[in-house]
């Protein structure tokens, strides 16, 4: 039985080195997407200067000449 006041810091979790390798792999990816999403959400909600108000860009089918 293992008791709150024990130190599990030594404790080793069993599984293989590819186990392991694969869940590191797969948390830096999910910190990655995390951090991207931060960044986009913060470019997102800043701010534009007062000079320059929003406009939003025309799709690429508007900007397209007819033929």
């Amino acid at each position: 039985m293992t008791l709150l006041s024990q130190n599990l810091s030594r404790v080793r979790i069993p599984g293989s080195e590819a186990e392991l390798a694969q869940r590191v792999r797969i948390l830096r990816a999910r910190r990655d997407a995390r951090t991207r999403a931060a960044r986009v959400r913060r470019a997102l909600l800043a701010p534009t200067s007062a000079g320059e108000p929003y406009v939003p860009r025309p799709s690429r089918h508007e900007s397209t000449p007819a033929r």
